[in-house]
This record gives structure tokens, C-alpha cells and sequence, in this order.
């Protein structure tokens, strides 16, 4: 006999499909609590299985040897619509799986017993089910094993779901986060080239200039996987073409990275770095509104260092306020040093001025 549709086999249907289960690979995780069922059980067959539209799908199974068979053959289409647990002694004394072709023949499944996988919804999706080809009956210790492992098929699912529930609105979040970064850095930028007052501009495009920065390290950030290091080519690359569209005409920027990934804190402590050292010598060495600023940092294993030199005004009395801390920037830069246990030395030659910062670790 042909199983018949759920109730509510449209809801059904959209409920299993949610769980993105389907024609996925095998995995151990499942393929263990099939061989622990059968072994349990004490018969040949066990899988997990999914009622899907014209077809049972098989997620693990051991000793059948097949992924997918057609609906109109499957026993555990008649299971899922007869309560949480089905079991058959014999299939050919029972109306539904007589004149079913998979139970007939000397090889036929005479033995069912099947626990219903039920979604968040209540809503049958399948079985864990057990096959022998020979009548037989389940001991109660069976069929509670058979009940246990069907839970924990659907505490895997359900936390499987959960899990893509909570980093799709991770990524809808950042993805609105590096976006208002952005059209706050292009506002901020564009009231400065508004703004009639000096002091205003430049504090204007220092704040453009950090968001700016972050907005790129996020940009980063959204598409790594959890652990993952940022790539330091990249995140450089972009934060580079966002500073050449702030310095001013005649100031330019050689920038340079040797090393491949770094820690979130540390990327983002080079980050802060490089911008607090570009925004001093573009409001203090270049006077005349020109020179070139030159950043170098080294990344590996052991160590890491910057490096950031202007080819300003900078004198040794600046470089010796500069190590004091005596001014906004050279706090801050200070500051991520201390929190990276690193050194800061900054020094002048009277042709401009020279920060280097690196790791205790070399």
C-alpha cells in the first residue's frame, strides 16, 4: 500500500526543507547513531531517514546501501503518520506493507520498527528506524534506545538550525554596521571640505579618517570565520586606497606588508597605528602641504613590528613631546602599545619624524 499525505504536508515539507538537511553528506555524527541502533537492536538495517516530495532520503544508514528510495515503497511513510513510535512484527500480516515489493521475496524486510523525528513545529520529517529480514519483536530496552537516538537526531538538527539562525543575523547585523561606518566616514569627510574654519576641517577629517579605518577593519572582521586571522594584505590594501582619497594632494603614501594574517586586536592595533601617525604628520610635519609618508609593517611568527617615518618637519623636540605622550595621538598610540606589550620609540633627525613599535617577543 501506497503511504498517504500528512494533514499538512505542505507545512510539512517546508518545515523539513528549513533544516537544509537534505542530499547533504554523509557524516559521522549521524552514521554513528544508526550503527549504534542497529547494534542495540540487533538487526541488519538501521537509518535516518526524511519523507521529502516523492521520496525517502536516507541522512545515514547502514546495511541497506542506497541514499534514496521512491515514496510509493517507503514504510516509514506510513510510519510518520501513525504516532511517535511504530513497530511491525511481521510486515506481510500487516495491510500496509504486504504487497509492498521491498518487504516480498526471500530478502524482503519482514521486521519494522521506526521513532518518529518530529521538527520544532511537531510536525513528522522522519524516522530512526531498525530492519531485519526475519519476524521478530523489540525488547522494551530496544525500543527506548530507538526513542533516545531519534532525540538526539533532532537535537543535532535543531542546534544545526540555531546555529545558522543566529550567524545569518550576525551577518545581516554586521552588514548594517560596516555600512553606517561607511556613510558616516563619507559625511564627516564631506562636511570638512565644507567647513570655513581650519581647526574644524582638520578635527572633521581626523574623525572621518578613523571611521574610515574601522569601517574597513570590519569590513574584514564580517567575513572571517570564528578564530580566523585577518588577512593583513588585504585589510591594508583597502584601509590604503581609503587614506589616498583623504591626504592632501601633494602627500604621499608608501605603505608596505610583509606577513599574511594577525589577530584581530593586533590587526586592529596596527590599524590605529598607521592612522594616528598619517593624522599628526598631515595637521603638524608638512607645512608646506607636502612630503611623503612611509609605513612599513613586518608580521610572522614570532614577532611583529611598524614602522612609520615622514619626511616632514618634525625636530628632536617634537620627537621627545612625542615619546612623553603630550599630545592626543601619541596617547592613543601609547596606549594600544601598552596593551600589546610593546615598545614605542619615536626619533628625529631634523628631517622629519620616525615612530617605530614593536613586540616584547624578538
Amino acid at each position: 500500500m501506497k503511504p498517504g499525505l500528512h494533514p499538512q504536508e505542505d507545512e510539512r515539507l517546508r518545515e523539513l526543507h528549513r533544516y537544509g538537511i537534505l542530499d547533504t553528506d554523509r557524516e559521522r555524527d549521524f552514521d554513528e547513531l544508526v550503527e549504534l541502533a542497529s547494534e542495540l537492536c540487533g538487526t541488519p538495517v538501521s537509518v535516518v531517514n526524511f519523507i521529502d516530495e516523492g521520496r525517502q532520503w536516507f541522512k545515514a544508514e547502514v546495511g541497506l546501501g542506497v541514499r534514496s528510495t521512491p515514496l510509493d515503497t517507503s514504510m516509514c511513510g506510513h510510519a510518520i503518520l501513525q504516532g511517535d513510535f511504530v513497530e511491525i512484527p511481521d510486515t506481510l500480516l500487516d495491510r500496509r506493507m504486504a504487497d509492498n515489493p521491498l518487504c516480498n521475496g526471500p530478502d524482503g524486510f519482514r521486521f519494522y520498527a521506526g521513532a518518529v523525528l518530529y521538527g520544532e513545529n511537531g510536525l513528522p520529517l522522519g524516522t530512526l528506524c531498525v530492519l531485519d529480514r526475519q519476524p521478530r519483536r523489540l525488547t522494551d530496552s530496544q525500543r527506548n534506545v530507538l526513542r533516545v537516538l531519534s532525540k538526539h537526531v533532532m537535537r543535532e538538527l535543531n542546534l544545526r538550525a540555531a546555529l545558522e539562525k543566529e550567524q545569518t543575523l550576525r551577518r545581516e547585523v554586521d552588514h548594517r554596521v560596516k555600512n553606517s561606518l561607511a556613510s558616516i566616514g563619507a559625511l564627516l569627510a564631506m562636511r570638512a571640505r565644507r567647513a570655513d574654519d581650519d581647526a574644524v576641517r582638520m578635527a572633521l577629517e581626523d574623525a572621518s579618517a578613523r571611521i574610515r579605518s574601522l569601517a574597513s577593519l570590519h569590513a574584514e572582521l564580517h567575513d572571517l570565520a570564528e578564530g580566523e586571522a585577518i588577512d593583513l594584505q588585504a585589510l591594508f590594501k583597502r584601509i590604503e586606497g581609503d587614506l589616498h582619497q583623504l591626504l592632501p594632494a601633494n602627500v604621499r603614501l608608501d605603505l608596505v606588508v610583509h606577513g599574511d594574517r594577525a589577530a584581530s586586536n593586533l590587526a586592529n592595533g596596527l590599524l590605529l597605528v598607521v592612522n594616528e601617525f598619517i593624522s599628526n604628520s598631515v595637521k603638524h610635519g608638512f607645512r608646506d602641504g607636502s612630503g611623503t609618508i612611509t609605513i612599513e609593517i613586518t608580521v610572522d611568527d614570532t614577532m611583529w613590528a611598524i614602522t612609520c617615518q615622514d619626511d616632514g618637519s618634525g625636530s628632536a623636540e617634537d620627537a621627545r613631546r612625542a615619546a612623553a605622550a603630550s599630545g592626543f595621538g601619541t596617547r592613543v598610540i601609547q596606549s594600544l602599545a601598552s596593551s600589546l606589550d610593546a615598545s614605542v620609540n619615536w626619533q628625529s633627525q631634523g628631517g622629519g619624524m620616525m615612530l617605530t613599535v614593536q613586540s616584547g617577543r624578538h
